[in-house]
């Protein structure tokens, strides 16, 4: 099975189809390969699983539920579109227990705070900061520094809008 799912992430990938094995196999051996491989750093493939397992879960996956710290822990040593999927993984895992919130929002204050990465990539570990803040209110005081035009110049002018309504919106 390993194999076969390998094989179909090389080239151009049919998600559904991968979607329709894993799907049917009822022992997960297929999922937990592709949990098991996008948490890797091969360059060609990881991501694409990363990719996979984020349309194949259903959102606070059980089969994910033991896994989130180590997903967690993967996330800063790869690329940009690796960690992209990897945040938008586990972002769909919410809400997270205590311990992996907080790795998880340092890992995502690291990457909003590297200007040069991509900007889907930052998108997505601020939408997080927010989702934080809205919990913990204490922290809405560091967000003026977090979404000053220091960090966000480099991002489109969508992106910077979408910050710009949902600072508003947490004050």
């Amino acid at each position: 099975m390993s194999a076969q799912l390998l094989k179909l992430l090389e080239g151009r990938v049919d998600r559904k189809k991968i979607i329709t094995i894993l799907n049917n196999g009822v022992d997960n051996k297929g999922f937990n390969f592709l949990v098991s491989h996008m948490q890797k750093h091969v360059k060609s493939s990881s991501w694409r699983s990363a990719w996979i397992i984020n349309n194949a879960m259903d959102k606070n996956d059980i089969r994910l539920k033991n896994l989130l710290t180590k997903i967690i822990q993967s996330i800063s040593d790869k690329e940009d579109g690796h960690q992209r999927e990897l945040l938008k993984v586990v972002m769909k895992m919410e809400p997270l227990n205590e311990d992996a919130e907080g790795y998880f929002f340092d890992v995502c204050i690291n990457l909003w705070e590297e200007v040069n990465k991509q900007p889907a990539v930052r998108y997505y570990a601020g939408c997080y900061i927010l989702t934080i803040a809205t919990k913990y209110p204490e922290i809405k005081n560091e967000l003026g520094v977090l979404f000053g035009d220091y960090y966000i110049q480099s991002l489109s002018p969508g992106i910077k809008q979408i910050f710009e309504r949902k600072l508003a919106e947490l004050n």
